[in-house]
């Protein structure tokens, strides 16, 4: 797991203990891949479409993962796994 001191991987332990396990999943995906966008997450993990944009908001509203800019489609978003 991405985490700069023990104290954040607590924090962000103890964040993910409380989402559901698709978030839990999408999360460490991110973790292990880099970047993705909403689409290549739902291949990669053979989650719907719908499990996994509900992941990306519970992920990205707890301050976990950042949305980017998708330079080669900007409709378009990538997610990436938040390291501050």
């Amino acid at each position: 797991m991405c985490c700069s001191t023990t104290s954040a991987c607590r924090d962000t332990e103890a964040t993910l203990d409380s989402l559901t396990p698709s978030a839990k999943f999408v999360f460490t995906v991110l973790d292990y891949e880099g970047p993705l966008t909403q689409k290549t997450l739902a291949e990669e993990t053979r989650l719907s479409q719908r499990s996994v944009r509900t992941a990306l908001s519970d992920l990205t509203d707890e301050g976990l993962v950042e949305e980017r800019i998708y330079p080669a489609d900007a409709r378009q978003r990538l997610y990436a796994v938040d390291d501050d």
